[in-house]
């Protein structure tokens, strides 16, 4: 049997919110960095479980009529979760099993931090994206380094997207990061791809303890804003 140093089956009952001595939330709006639209709650009509051993995140939209002429105001809330401070890791094997419903100014993604964030700031911190999808026919895979104060040295790879499950895979040693799909190799990111320091996920780094995990569901911002042909709710 699989030793596993953090599992999570989300199996709790239908209804109820991610197990709370793992996972915190983000709160509020903001842009949040990526000047995105939506409101991040902790409400359970953003993110519950099922009672089938899935999380759901979910993305809403709510539209208020404008008073005096003025045009309706939309508003989008929805959820990112997170082990930061209650689960990270330097090295090793991370995955999750996802299905993604791939639409325009969606960004759905599950990624890690590293957990100096509070003190080193981003990107001094390291960014892992394991999985990213920005509503068009692909998904993604990034590692970014930091550059300089707001510059990143990035490496990616893009993946047709679908809508089954799929295990999206993370390895991490001292030499780089490998990211697989139910098992298949696609992107390998040597630390030789940036200068040194740059490639700051490592023991090398004194100021890096190891990443914590982030799922959430952004709406529009980078991504753009979501066409009348988006359907909400989204999960």
């Amino acid at each position: 049997m699989t030793a596993y140093t953090f599992r999570d089956e989300f199996d709790g009952p239908a209804g109820s919110p991610p197990d709370p001595a793992t996972w915190s939330y983000d709160l509020g709006d903001g842009g949040w960095g990526n000047n995105e639209l939506e409101v991040y709650t902790n409400s359970p009509d953003n993110v519950f479980q099922d009672g089938r051993s899935h999380l759901i995140i979910r993305a809403t939209r709510q539209v208020t009529p404008g008073g005096q002429g003025a045009p309706p105001a939309v508003s989008y809330h929805s959820a990112r979760i997170k082990t930061q401070r209650s689960f990270w890791q330097l090295g090793g094997y991370f995955e999750a099993r996802i299905k993604v419903n791939s639409q325009r100014g969606l960004w759905p993604a599950f990624w890690l931090m590293g957990e100096n964030i509070s003190t080193a700031g981003w990107p001094a911190c390291g960014e892992v994206d394991v999985l990213e999808d920005f509503g068009y026919s692909t998904v993604q895979s990034s590692v970014h380094a930091p550059a300089g104060p707001d510059a990143v040295y990035s490496a990616h790879q893009d993946l047709p997207s679908d809508t089954h499950w799929h295990v999206y895979q993370l390895r991490w040693s001292a030499q780089g990061m490998t990211f697989s799909r139910d098992g298949h190799q696609y992107l390998s990111v040597s630390r030789d791809f940036c200068p040194p320091p740059a490639w700051v996920f490592g023991p090398q780094n004194p100021n890096n303890g190891g990443m914590f995990m982030l799922l959430n569901l952004a709406v529009g911002g980078n991504a753009g804003v979501p066409p009348d042909t988006t359907r909400f709710p989204v999960d």
